[in-house]
């Protein structure tokens, strides 16, 4: 079976949320993948959908575990890689969130294109992974990479994951460390979940006993409109308020949700004024959560509040090396330096978009029998966005969009020696921004500004990112200016 994509397609979401998710036969493979597929759709973009779900087939399903066919090694190492989470989310809304996903490559394709560790064990689960199904099964299955020591900590990030690594260092101690709820923001593809889920899999691995509670706010959703048809929503609230650590992912998903709001609520005040420990994660700070009930929002920010910002170049170009690490691409021939540097420089706002890159950069060099490449790392990265790789950014527009921001002249900015704070500073950003959008190197990025040497430089950059992490309105004012210009 395979689903054509209709751009003009109009499926009434709001109303599938309010009838508590497409009714399925859990024990009829094609009626659990349509209804799969179908919000897959929405989801993703056009391309991700036809490359990487249309392809694949049901198998069986006997009501706990649907078996998928894919179509390739490569294909069923991308799902379990770069779409776990798309699949929980839509698992949650079918009404199916425990039920377990295994994807396997078919017959006539296992071995093509892919080294046997690609593919060991002929179908491993993308849904409650051996090693942590049995320890943490409250936790989203599939994301058994979540971990603390797999989150690579940059300047974009070292706020939260302190936060997050002091909850379990401090876990059940008389502390003065106290940051409930931990509230976690940030853009798509930036590691919320991930540290969420972190937390939990620690607390786990320290004290077996502990009970957890993870919320997907979706998912949550149906539980509650499955309580109320049931007229027990008592045993709802008693299930998620005897937990010594609560986990709300997602929390912005209950806009205009009332009902659902008024449990999150109920469940969140007792375990909070038991002592327990809360952790939220959202796509934006407790302010902006419109259509959120007033006294929610006040007690989202009762804790710490810490936001994931894009990393820096240093920091994704040791996301992908740390990405290489993982095991399925151990058969793969080793990724250059430059192709490394390449896809660093290019994908700059979703950690989850760097290592699709790389994941697409390997697999497209596979299929044509050849290590990778810039040139196949450029195709990749044209197919993966529909973007020319060689456009590049000029250093002159660059420093055009600075010093148009700080309202200074051009002339000034590249050429005035000045120590002056309204030179100094813009010509700082410049630097750090030209690093962070073009290849050039310290060397060539001081002969731009009358030939600096290149320590000034390195510390002129390193002088930013200190700033960035201490004021919140010099991040946003470069971090603007970053995704303004790229």
């Amino acid at each position: 079976m395979c689903f054509t994509w209709d751009a003009g397609r109009n499926w009434d979401y709001e109303n599938y949320r309010r009838t508590g998710g497409a009714r399925v036969n859990r024990n009829d493979a094609q009626s659990v993948w349509e209804a799969l597929s179908q919000d897959l759709i929405q989801r993703l973009p056009e391309r991700a959908f036809r490359d990487w779900v249309s392809p694949c087939a049901p198998l069986v399903c006997d009501g706990d575990t649907l078996r998928i066919q894919t179509p390739s090694a490569d294909a069923k190492i991308w799902i379990e890689q770069q779409l776990v989470e798309e699949f929980h989310t839509a698992l949650s809304h079918i009404g199916a969130h425990d039920m377990r996903l295994v994807f396997e490559v078919s017959d006539a394709k296992a071995g093509a294109k892919a080294g046997p560790k690609a593919d060991s064990g002929g179908g491993a689960a993308a849904h409650g992974p051996a090693d942590h199904s049995e320890a943490d099964p409250v936790l989203p299955q599939g994301f058994d990479k979540y971990t603390l020591e797999n989150f690579i900590v940059g300047p974009n990030s070292k706020l939260a994951f302190a936060a997050a690594t002091g909850i379990v260092d401090n876990f059940d101690r008389q502390s003065s460390f106290r940051m409930n709820p931990l509230f976690i923001y940030g853009a798509t593809g930036l590691g919320k979940t991930h540290l969420m889920v972190a937390i939990g899999k620690a607390l786990v691995s320290h004290n077996p006993r502990v009970k957890l509670a993870y919320i997907k706010s979706d998912r949550f959703f149906h539980e509650v409109t499955m309580s109320i048809r049931a007229k027990n929503s008592d045993q709802l609230r008693l299930k998620y308020q005897s937990v010594d650590t609560l986990l709300i992912d997602d929390i912005q998903s209950l806009k205009n949700l009332e009902r659902t709001q008024e449990e999150i609520f109920y469940i969140f005040e007792h375990v909070h004024q038991h002592g327990h420990q809360v952790v939220i994660t959202s796509d934006r700070p407790p302010d902006r959560l419109d259509g959120l009930h007033d006294r929610l929002v006040t007690r989202c920010k009762w804790g710490l509040i810490a936001d994931l910002q894009p990393p820096d170049f240093e920091t994704r170009f040791a996301i992908l090396k740390k990405k290489l690490e993982d095991p399925v691409f151990a058969d793969y021939p080793a990724v250059p330096e430059d192709v490394l540097t390449f896809i660093a420089n290019k994908v700059k706002a979703s950690v989850r978009d760097l290592e699709g890159l790389l994941t697409r950069s390997i697999f497209q060099a596979s299929f044509l029998n050849s290590v990778v490449t810039i040139e196949i790392a450029q195709e990749a990265y044209r197919s993966f966005t529909g973007e020319e790789p060689t456009a590049q950014v000029s250093v002159e527009r660059i420093c055009k969009a600075v010093a148009e921001n700080f309202r200074i002249s051009f002339n000034d900015l590249i050429k005035k020696k000045s120590r002056r704070k309204e030179i100094l500073l813009p010509r700082q950003v410049a630097m750090y921004l030209i690093r962070e959008l073009t290849a050039a190197s310290y060397v060539e990025i001081g002969k731009t500004f009358g030939d600096m040497h290149h320590s000034t430089v390195m510390n002129a950059i390193a002088s930013v990112k200190a700033r960035m992490q201490k004021d919140p309105d010099f991040h946003r004012t470069v971090n603007g200016l970053l995704n303004g210009i790229s």
